[in-house]
Order: structure tokens, then C-alpha cells, then sequence
């Protein structure tokens, strides 16, 4: 039975020999499984289902995002973020009315001070608001620097320094409100506001360009894998996040020096250009809008292998996953066999998981069902050379017509 599958590039394979080979997944996974099932201990079977949790967190948490994974991560963040945000400039409307929120005379941290004049109804949303953007940007910084660092290692590692103290000082602002209470001795909330709120700007301001430098130092690398056409799209990602990326080093110059002429001038500063919270504003609204677009202009290079489970020196450490890859396996050939929908991206996460491969992306199709199951093969011979092999020719050549039979044929032999 010839079969195609819809991808960019028409492919055509025959199925006989992948039934054959499911047959045999089956056979072992449902010997596997009863010799699981009769042990009387069904502590280490519920404690092998915890521990796959907290490796999928721990996964999360470090970065290994797919780009899909990671848009929706963003959008689901962010929109819920600044759903938290309209809440706080509600209430700190009403606590003012008739007086509105204005950027030319109202920095944003008083959507959070719970002094009279400022949000006594509704501070804490903008608290809840800068918490959960800790939460939301620390897998977001990770997914970056998981494709950073194989542009320049020790930069990729830098950048990431100054994000991380940027952002941990992001959820201290939240923490330390804007507010004229004393919180011990003379010192109030709003001093320690201030001083960590400096440093999340400084800290972002080193990490912003260096994450651009190592973009644009990467991308006539990228632009002769993806092609013309793409390299366009990239080429009009690239000129918003350098104009995004600008806008936000300017507003915060211009935020120093609001901050130091309001100090030379009167307090009629804050309806002019010098306004500090015109440009505490502006570089707020940058920043978020820099954290939502920038992951569109990385590298598409990634290894995409949680460090727990590379596979540097053999691959035996995979085999207490087997039954979890062979009957993942299974369900994606039958799915293909009977002609269903078939969940490419959750087989090429397989392969991410199992592979020393640096360029996965560009198996997000049916090539990597194909090598998922070459794998599986040459895992159970423990043959961990012609695997990395395998997978470099695969990936070397992804984008051409193979006659998957005989290249099946000869990998398994």
C-alpha cells in the first residue's frame, strides 16, 4: 500500500516494512509491560510516574521549548499579565476619580502603592501582576538562552546573568511597592522600590543589546539554511526587535535624564518631553513588548536535550524509558497506518529527547517519525555510533527525497 503524507515536500514511503517493525514493538512492549505489571511493588511504578513529572518541569523550567510551545507560553503570560495590570489601573481610576491615569504625570509603579492618592483599592494586582511576570520569564529567558548559546557560549551566558538579576529584581519591585510606609527605621517601601527598580533597568540594558548583537552576528548563518523567501520574514523580525530594542535604551537615557533635570527644575517637568513617568512608562510597555517578540528572531539551532538526559557516553541510561518510546512509537505508526492525524510535534519532542542531533527543527515533519524508529532499533543493539551517525545524515540531507525503504534497511542492518 503506497500512502502519502501532506508535508512541504510530497514523500512517498512503503508501509510494510514499518508494519513489521510495529508488530515487533508491540510484541516486546507488551512483554515489557506484563513483567512490569507483576511486580507486587506498585510503589516504584507510581514513583517512576512522579519522577517523569518533575523531569517535564524541570524541563519546562530550564527552557526546552519548542517555538510553539514557547508562543503559547508568551501569550498566555503576557495577556493574563496585563489583564492583572488593567485590573490595578481600574481601581487606581476609581480611587482617583475624576483624575485618570496619565504616563506624563504617573510613573507606573503607582498603580501599586497603596498610598490615598495613589491605588489604595487595588494595589496588590499590580504586586500579583509583577510576581507572576517573574514566573512567566524565567522559562521565556531559559528558551533563549537554550538558542543563544550556540551562537557564543560564554556571552549566551552573560546575557543571561543580567536577565536573571533584572528579572529577580522585577519580582522584588512587586514585592516593595511604591509607598511612603515605613518599613524599618527611616527606610520606606518606596526607597527599596527604587533602588531595585534601577536595577532591573540596568540589568536589562546589558542583556538587551548583547542578546541583538548575537542575533545579527548569527544570522547570515541562519538566513543560508532557511532560504530566500524566509530570510525576508526574518529580515522584517529583525528590523522591529532593533527598532523595539532602541526605544527601550533610548526611554530609559531619556528616564535618567527626566530623573535629573526634575531635580534641577520644577515639578512643571512632568507635562514635558523630560517627564520621568512619560519614559518609565515608555520603557515598560518596550520591555514586555521586547519579550514577546524577540524569541521570533533566534536561531533555529537548538539540541533541545535536557542536560539529565544526554547521552554523552552511552545509551544505556535510555533504557528505562523504552516502554514509554516504543509505545509512543506504536501510537504514531498506527495513527499512520490508519490513516489518522498524526501529532508530528509530540514525535519530533521524542527524538529531542534521545538525540545528539544540534538542528531537530528541521525534523518537525515525517523525517522524524523515520528516525524515531531507526533509533528505537539501534538502542536496543546499543549501537550509539551509527545512531549519532544516522541522525547527521538525516539531518544533513532533510530536506531531500530519500527512499526511506532502503535507507530503513540499511540503518537496521
Amino acid at each position: 500500500m503506497i500512502m502519502q503524507i501532506e508535508q512541504p515536500q510530497t514523500i512517498w514511503f512503503d508501509t510494510r516494512l514499518e508494519k513489521k517493525y510495529i508488530d515487533q514493538f508491540i510484541a516486546e512492549e507488551d512483554i515489557e509491560a506484563s513483567t512490569v505489571n507483576q511486580t507486587p511493588n506498585s510503589k516504584s511504578s507510581q514513583s517512576n510516574r512522579i519522577s517523569e513529572k518533575e523531569n517535564a518541569a524541570f524541563r519546562y523550567i530550564c527552557g526546552y521549548l519548542t517555538p510553539q510551545q514557547q508562543i503559547v507560553h508568551s501569550v498566555v503570560g503576557f495577556v493574563l499579565i496585563w489583564c492583572i495590570y488593567g485590573a490595578s489601573y481600574y481601581t487606581f481610576n476609581l480611587s482617583n476619580y475624576p483624575q485618570q491615569y496619565s504616563i506624563m504625570t504617573s510613573t507606573f509603579s503607582f498603580l501599586g502603592s497603596w498610598d490615598s492618592e495613589r491605588n489604595p483599592k487595588g494595589w496588590y494586582w499590580f504586586t500579583i501582576g509583577m510576581i507572576l511576570s517573574f514566573f512567566v520569564e524565567i522559562p521565556l529567558l531559559m528558551y533563549v538562552y537554550q538558542r543563544l548559546k550556540h551562537v557564543d557560549l560564554k556571552l549566551a551566558k552573560v546575557s543571561l546573568v543580567f536577565w536573571f538579576m533584572g528579572v529577580c529584581a522585577q519580582f522584588l519591585v512587586g514585592c516593595f511597592p511604591d509607598a511612603n510606609s515605613i518599613i524599618f527605621g527611616k527606610t520606606k517601601f518606596s526607597d527599596i522600590h527604587n533602588i531595585v527598580a534601577i536595577v532591573t533597568f540596568l540589568s536589562l540594558l546589558v542583556g538587551a543589546p548583547i542578546n541583538g548583537a548575537l542575533v545579527a552576528y548569527d544570522r547570515p548563518k541562519s538566513c543560508k539554511k532557511i532560504g530566500k523567501k524566509n530570510m525576508l520574514n526574518h529580515r522584517h523580525t529583525d528590523i522591529c526587535i532593533d527598532l523595539i530594542n532602541a526605544i527601550f535604551c533610548i526611554s530609559l537615557v531619556f528616564c535618567g535624564l527626566g530623573q535629573l533635570v526634575g531635580k534641577i527644575a520644577t515639578q512643571s517637568i512632568k507635562n514635558t518631553i523630560w517627564s520621568f513617568p512619560l519614559w518609565e512608562n515608555v520603557v515598560i510597555f518596550t520591555l514586555y513588548l521586547y519579550l514577546i517578540w524577540f524569541p521570533f528572531t533566534l536561531p533555529r539551532r537548538t539540541d533541545g536535550i535536557c542536560p539529565k538526559q544526554r547521552l554523552s557516553t552511552s545509551f544505556k541510561k535510555i533504557s528505562l524509558n523504552q516502554i514509554q518510546l516504543k509505545t509512543e512509537l506504536s501510537r504514531t505508526w498506527f495513527q499512520i497506518l490508519n490513516s489518522k492525524k498524526v501529532n508530528i510535534r509530540n514525535a519530533a519532542n521524542l527524538l529531542e529527547n534521545i538525540s545528539d542531533c544540534e538542528e531537530v527543527e528541521d525534523l518537525l515533519s515525517y523525517q522524524a517519525i523515520v528516525v524515531l524508529t531507526i533509533i528505537a532499533e539501534m538502542i536496543n543493539n546499543q549501537n550509539s555510533i551509527e545512531v549519532k551517525k544516522t541522525l547527521k545524515e538525516f539531518t544533513k540531507n532533510s530536506n531531500e527525497l530519500w527512499n526511506w525503504e532502503q535507507t530503513l534497511k540499511q540503518c537496521i542492518k
